[in-house]
């Protein structure tokens, strides 16, 4: 199995196997201290959900990860492909939801260890990227918008300009979000997404006039293998979290009000 779930110390996450030398993990509602709506382990500080108990369930994740005390580096999320790279262990990343005036990243890289990143969705597609060649893990987070504009290659691309990764070294995990049995978009997604990638007929099904149904997993993976990345080592988990509320966030799922998963990988 590609992904383990794991409940320990109050949260419940899945976990890419068979990273030696680091982890990777998507985090589900399951543990944690949220009230309705956001029951329970809601990670998202933007979601309307009490800043308190969102610090309360980001500590029981890293507790659960054996990294007690530690801060999870975020960026302010925008979708957009602007990705933040993270060099000092006491340097802080610019800013999460809420500090308006911090840049905005969709994805954050790093070699430090011990030091966890992550990125937050609740529909949008969760990337975490691993090189065990070179040490460095990046955690990406695109939805449609990132899709378009191609953020998990990259990420790849920046992965080598920073750090010296080889794409064909990278291990690529594509974590729980909206699947195409759900994410029925319009026009006004499709045809830029039709620009960017000439290849969009691959995900892309008509569902009703003037509607299709979008793959999200199978578009950021062949973003990924044009990147250079092999096909054999891209996972992709497979559950729509509009399908499986009582496991994920959805933000369509919900009507706009819910709590926010956590994709996060730490270089032990």
């Amino acid at each position: 199995m590609p992904f383990v779930f794991h409940d320990e110390r109050g949260a419940g996450f899945y976990e890419v196997s068979g990273w030696e030398g680091a982890r990777g993990v998507f985090t589900t509602r399951k543990g944690g201290v949220s009230p309705h709506p956001f029951e329970s382990l809601n990670m998202g500080a933007g979601s309307g959900d009490s800043p308190g108990n969102v610090k309360k369930n980001r500590e029981l994740l890293t507790a659960a990860l054996g990294l007690p005390g530690a801060e999870i580096k975020m960026v302010r999320q925008v979708h957009g492909d602007d990705i933040y790279v993270l060099r000092e262990p006491g340097s802080g990343v610019p800013g999460e939801a809420g500090r308006k005036q911090a840049a905005g990243h969709d994805a954050v890289m790093t070699d430090l260890k011990r030091v966890p990143i992550g990125v937050l969705t609740a529909d949008c597609v969760p990337i975490l990227l691993y090189d065990p060649k070179r040490s460095v893990v990046a955690a990406v987070h695109a939805g449609w918008a990132g899709t378009v504009k191609g953020i998990a290659g990259k990420a790849v691309a920046e992965m080598g300009r920073h750090f010296g990764s080889k794409p064909e070294n990278l291990l690529a995990s594509i974590g729980p979000s909206i699947g195409p049995c759900c994410y029925e978009v319009d026009a006004k997604v499709l045809d830029p997404l039709k620009e960017s990638m000439p290849h969009a007929a691959e995900f892309i099904t008509n569902s009703r006039p003037g509607h299709w149904r979008l793959d999200l997993w199978k578009a950021n993976m062949k973003t990924l293998e044009i990147a250079g990345v092999r096909p054999d080592r891209i996972n992709v988990f497979g559950a729509c979290t509009a399908c499986n509320p009582e496991k994920f966030y959805s933000h369509r799922g919900s009507g706009g009000r819910a709590g926010r998963m956590m994709a996060l990988t730490v270089l032990l």
